[in-house]
């Protein structure tokens, strides 16, 4: 059986179609398919950038917030210590003798208590990183002895200090015999402890230990001696 040229390009026609059909249902329909998903999620996605772009344009703005908040931060923070040691509160006693003048007749540091655990932000070489800190307190109570100018110039020496500082207490008697004030001052120190503290020393000034005659004992003068001798050789 012969077939005609004309027949032939039919045929060839016919073949080139179904290669075209076969292809796009099976090539170009699974491109379409992933077109189709890729818009679905460009649109998902288009709320989300509006909002970035939003965001983008006010960058300005964020960044001069953000430095405001950091002064502030560091601004409060340099009210609290590192850390508050018991020879710090005793030192800290100490001053208020110095000053103001009171007695100190005993001193009792407590133990340090956590009040609040909370994150910090930092800057760092990658950005900003939150630095997680404690928030101390640390108490004393100070028995002593004063007048009431002095015990009014002991609150507001308190209350002063750069170090935040707070008066918890006060249990005071009147002294009849002296005319002074006799009691207990309870005082409060707080400070913020972070994973970067490094160890500062407290500064103590040095103060002279030991006695020259730590026995008890005495020794008795020259002239003393030889007072009753010559007494018994002009008898």
């Amino acid at each position: 059986m012969r077939i005609s040229k004309r027949d032939q390009r039919l045929l060839l026609v016919l073949l080139g179609l179904a290669f075209f059909l076969f292809t796009y249902l099976t090539v170009c329909r699974s491109y379409e398919a992933k077109c189709e998903e890729l818009q679905s999620q460009i649109d998902s996605l288009a709320p989300r950038l509006a909002e970035l772009r939003q965001y983008s344009s006010n960058l300005s703005s964020y960044q001069e917030e953000i430095s405001k908040i950091e002064d502030s931060v560091d601004s409060e923070l340099l009210k609290f210590p590192s850390d508050v040691r018991n020879e710090d509160m005793i030192m800290y006693a100490d001053e208020l003798q110095k000053n103001i003048g009171i007695k100190l007749n005993g001193i009792s540091v407590a133990k340090p208590e956590l009040i609040s655990r909370f994150d910090i932000p930092r800057e760092s070489a990658d950005g900003y990183k939150l630095v997680p800190v404690a928030a101390m307190r640390i108490g004393a109570d100070i028995d002593c002895t004063m007048n009431y100018s002095q015990l009014k110039s002991l609150i507001n020496y308190i209350y002063s200090t750069k170090e935040k500082t707070a008066l918890k207490s006060v249990n005071i008697s009147f002294n009849t015999e002296t005319g002074g004030l006799t009691g207990t001052v309870s005082v409060e120190k707080y400070f913020v402890s972070s994973a970067d503290y490094s160890y500062q020393k407290t500064n103590i000034p040095s103060v002279e230990t030991g006695v020259s005659d730590p026995f008890g004992t005495f020794s008795v003068s020259t002239s003393e001696e030889n007072a009753p001798a010559e007494k018994s050789e002009a008898n």
